[in-house]
C-alpha cells in the first residue's frame, strides 16, 4: 500500500547566484549573520543549494506532496522584501507543491510591519517565519512583534521561530533565543499558532509542568535539522510529553543533514530515518508527517 503523501513544514530557497559566493553576497547586503551560518570561515559549510526543479525532484523521490518555504530572519527589511519576491516566484511556478511563509522585519513602526504583512498576503503567502529575536533585535514585548502577533491572529497565520537550543553544541555566530520569551508570547496571544523550530530548543521538555503545558497549548514543535542536533529517540520522547498532534515534520532542506556521507541535500535520507528509527506508530507517523500541518493550514 502506498504511503500517504508528506508535508514538510520547514524548508528554504535561495537563488543560484547566492550559492556562487554566499559570503560575498551576504556582506554586500550587510547580512553578516547569514554569511557566518552558510559560509563559516573556519569549518566546512553544511549548507546545500537547490533550484526549484531540484527541490521538486527531491520531493518526488521522498514522497513529499508539499513543502513550506520559509523566509529567512534577515537583518534588514530590504532583504526580507527581496527574499519574499523570490519565494513568491517559486510558489507561483509550483502553486500546488510550494507554500510560502514570509520574511518579516519586526521593526518598531507598526504601520510598516503591517505593510510588510499585507504585501506578503498579496503575494499569496500563508504564514510568517522564520523569525529570530536574537538576530532581528526584538523580544516578546517589542511593538514590531506585537503587531505581527495581532495581525497573524486576525488572519489565522502561523508564525515560525528559529529557536536555539538552550544547551548544547556551539554553532557559527549562534545567537540565544530565551525560552521564557516564547512562553510570554504564547500566554499573551493564546490563539496564535506558534511553530518553534528545531524542537523548540528544548522547550517541549518543560511541558511536563502542567501549568506550562496549558500556556503552550497552541505551540507546535518542528523537527528541522534534528539529525544534526539530537538522536532519533527525541521523536518518541517529545511525543510522549506533548502528544503527536503538536509535532510537525520539518527538514531544513537544503541543508545537508548527514554531512559525513551526503554530498548533495535530499529529503529521502531523513524520511527513511524517521520511519525506521523513531519508534512512532503508523498513526503517529501520519500525524507528524502530514495531518498536523494539514490541519494547521486548513489544507
Amino acid at each position: 500500500m502506498q504511503k500517504p503523501a508528506i508535508i514538510d513544514c520547514h524548508t528554504h530557497c535561495f537563488p543560484p547566484k547566492m550559492a556562487t559566493n554566499p559570503r560575498s553576497w551576504a556582506e554586500t547586503h550587510q547580512e553578516y549573520h547569514w554569511a557566518n551560518l552558510v559560509a563559516p570561515k573556519e569549518r566546512t559549510s553544511i549548507q546545500g543549494w537547490a533550484t526549484p526543479e531540484e527541490t521538486l525532484a527531491a520531493m518526488d523521490e521522498a514522497g513529499i506532496e508539499k513543502v513550506v518555504i520559509l523566509g529567512w530572519y534577515w537583518e534588514n527589511e530590504a532583504t526580507c522584501r527581496w527574499h519574499n519576491e523570490v519565494i513568491a516566484q517559486w510558489q507561483t511556478s509550483y502553486a500546488d507543491r510550494l507554500i510560502g511563509f514570509a520574511a518579516i522585519y519586526p521593526n518598531e513602526s507598526s504601520s510598516n510591519v503591517i505593510r510588510q504583512l499585507q504585501y506578503a498576503q498579496e503575494l499569496g503567502f500563508r504564514g510568517v517565519g522564520e523569525l529570530h529575536p536574537g538576530v532581528q533585535n526584538f523580544d516578546a514585548h517589542s511593538l514590531g512583534w506585537l503587531t505581527i502577533a495581532d495581525w497573524c491572529v486576525t488572519h489565522d497565520w502561523p508564525v515560525n521561530f528559529h529557536v536555539t537550543e538552550a544547551a548544547g553544541q556551539s554553532h557559527p555566530d549562534s545567537r540565544p533565543t530565551p525560552l521564557n520569551d516564547f512562553i510570554i508570547m504564547a500566554e499573551s496571544h493564546p490563539s496564535l499558532k506558534l511553530i518553534l523550530a528545531h524542537w523548540g530548543g528544548g522547550l517541549a521538555f518543560y511541558e511536563h509542568n502542567p501549568q506550562l503545558r496549558k500556556a503552550l497549548r497552541n505551540v507546535y514543535y518542528d523537527t528541522a535539522a534534528s539529525p544534526l542536533l539530537y538522536e532519533a529517540s527525541i521523536f518518541r520522547n517529545i511525543i510522549d510529553i506533548v502528544g503527536k498532534e503538536k509535532v510537525l515534520f520539518g527538514s531544513d532542506y537544503p541543508i545537508r543533514l548527514y554531512p559525513k556521507h551526503q554530498k548533495n541535500p535530499d529529503f529521502l535520507s531523513y524520511i527513511k530515518s524517521v520511519r525506521n528509527h523513531t519508534r512512532m506508530t503508523e498513526d503517529e507517523l501520519d500525524a507528524v508527517l502530514r495531518t498536523n500541518m494539514q490541519t494547521l493550514l486548513g489544507l
